[in-house]
C-alpha cells in the first residue's frame, strides 16, 4: 500500500511539474506541434488540388462529337461541359425538321393519334407508351401489342382511300408505298404473316432513340403526367415532344436543355393548380440541383 501512494505521490508532483512548464513555454509544447500538423494537412490539400488540376487538363477524353444513343457511355474520365463546337449536351439534333432520325420502320403518329377528321383514329399517347403513367421511362410497345392490331390489315391496300393510290399497270386501288412499305416490314420483325395472332421473333423492333438525355439527368415520366386536381395530366405530352399528332416519323421539337427545363418549372400554370397556397415552396424544390441530378 505505502509503495503505490508513494508512486501516486510522484505521478500527482511529475504531472504538476509538467503543466507548470507547458504554461511558461506554451510556444514550444502547444503551438509549434499544431503549425506542424497544419502545416502537413496543407501541402496534402495542395497536392490533392494539383492532382486534380493536372488530371482534369490531361486526362479527360477530349470529345469532339456527341455520343451515340446506339452506345453505352465509354469509361473514362469525361468533361461535363459539352464538346467544343457542340450546341447540345443530348444524343440527336434540337431544331425542329433539321435531321430526322433513321428509324428502322416508318412509323407514322399522325395515323394512329391524329383526329378521325383528319383520317387518324385519334389513340392516347399511353396506349402505346403506357409506362409513363407510372414509371421514369415512357417504354416503346412490344411487337407484339403493335400486331394485336395489326395481324388484321391488310398491307397491300388500305379501307382508307387517302392513303392508297392508283396502280400505273391496272388502275387498282393499293396503299401508297411508304405504308405498304412499314407493314411490310412490321410483318418481318414480327416474324408472323397476316392473320397469324403471336408473334414468332422475340427480339424487339431497334427503335432509336429521339428524345435522350444525358446520364446525370434524371426525369420521371409519370411526375409530369400523372392526373393533377381536376384530372387532367399535369404536362401535356406535347409540352415537351411537340404535336405528335401531326408528325410523321418522331422527330425532336423542344432543346430539352437545362434552361428550357428550369422555365418550365418557374412559370407551369399545374404547380399553381396543385399545389395552391404551396406553390412557391413546391417552385422552390423545383429549382434544387437534387430534383433532376439524383
Amino acid at each position: 500500500m505505502a509503495h503505490i501512494c508513494a508512486r501516486g505521490r510522484e505521478t500527482k508532483e511529475a504531472l504538476e511539474s509538467r503543466h507548470a512548464r507547458e504554461l511558461k513555454q506554451p510556444q514550444r509544447s502547444v503551438v509549434l506541434p499544431t503549425l506542424l500538423f497544419i502545416a502537413k494537412k496543407s501541402a496534402v490539400k495542395i497536392n490533392l488540388i494539383l492532382l486534380g488540376i493536372a488530371i482534369g487538363t490531361t486526362g479527360c477524353v477530349s470529345d469532339t462529337e456527341p455520343y451515340s444513343a446506339d452506345e453505352p457511355f465509354p469509361q473514362g474520365l469525361h468533361s461535363l461541359t459539352p464538346p467544343s463546337g457542340v450546341d447540345h449536351v443530348v444524343a440527336g439534333h434540337t431544331t425542329l425538321g433539321e435531321v430526322v432520325e433513321e428509324q428502322p420502320l416508318a412509323f407514322n403518329h399522325a395515323i394512329h393519334a391524329g383526329s378521325v377528321d383528319d383520317g387518324g383514329m385519334e389513340m392516347e399517347c399511353t396506349y402505346c407508351h403506357s409506362t409513363a403513367r407510372k414509371s421514369t421511362a415512357a417504354g416503346v410497345p412490344s411487337t407484339q401489342v403493335c400486331w394485336n392490331c395489326h395481324k388484321m390489315i391488310d398491307p397491300s391496300v388500305s379501307m382508307n382511300d387517302d392513303r392508297n393510290e392508283d396502280n400505273a399497270e391496272t388502275g387498282a386501288k393499293q396503299r401508297n408505298a411508304s405504308g405498304k412499305e412499314a407493314l411490310e416490314k412490321l410483318a418481318e420483325y414480327c416474324g408472323a404473316p397476316m392473320g397469324m395472332p403471336t408473334c414468332t421473333n422475340t427480339e424487339p423492333i431497334p427503335w432509336t432513340r429521339v428524345h435522350d438525355l444525358p446520364d446525370f439527368v434524371h426525369f420521371n415520366h409519370s411526375m409530369h403526367i400523372r392526373a393533377g386536381a381536376d384530372g387532367e395530366p399535369r404536362v401535356e405530352c406535347s409540352e415537351c415532344h411537340g404535336a405528335m399528332e401531326t408528325r410523321g416519323v418522331a422527330e425532336r421539337e423542344k432543346s430539352l436543355l437545362m434552361g428550357w427545363c428550369l422555365d418550365c418549372h418557374k412559370t407551369h400554370p399545374s404547380v399553381d393548380e396543385n399545389y395552391g397556397t404551396q406553390s412557391e415552396l413546391r417552385r422552390a424544390e423545383l429549382k434544387d440541383c437534387y430534383t433532376c441530378h439524383k
